[in-house]
């Protein structure tokens, strides 16, 4: 399967992500009896800037250096850990209790984006050293 084809994917289901999310937070947010998070009214930009823009990006811009397949399922692992944490995070602030147990996926998100730039800019050996 050709690149172009998978990052179309990609793009394609983060587009989705980014849909489910803004409808599942508006669903959400009606059924919430007047409590409202801006965790969970801003909890479609998550996968919108994490994941959409980049993969529009590397899509327009073909200059771009492609990243390794290591640092894009890191990325995405990273992009769905903060999507959850924020879509938890507006959870508990409009039920009444936030809870700590939420930052988990903070530091995960965080600690996965930092290894997916590192395995982005880390120069790429070359297929046949000698």
């Amino acid at each position: 399967m050709s690149t172009s084809v998978k990052r179309g994917r990609t793009l394609r289901a983060w587009l989705g992500t980014s849909a489910f999310c803004g409808l599942f937070s508006a669903v959400y947010e009606h059924f919430s009896h007047g409590v409202y998070s801006n965790f969970m009214i801003f909890l479609f930009l998550v996968p919108l800037l994490g994941g959409v823009l980049p993969a529009l990006l590397l899509r327009l811009l073909p200059r771009l250096r492609r990243p390794a397949a290591a640092a894009r399922r890191l990325w995405n692992s990273a992009v769905a850990a903060l999507t959850l944490g924020t879509c938890l995070t507006g959870v508990f602030e409009i039920y009444g209790a936030p809870s700590a147990l939420v930052r988990v996926y903070w530091w995960a998100g965080g600690a996965l984006l930092a290894a997916a730039l590192i395995a982005w800019l880390r120069p790429r050996r070359a297929a046949h050293q000698a």
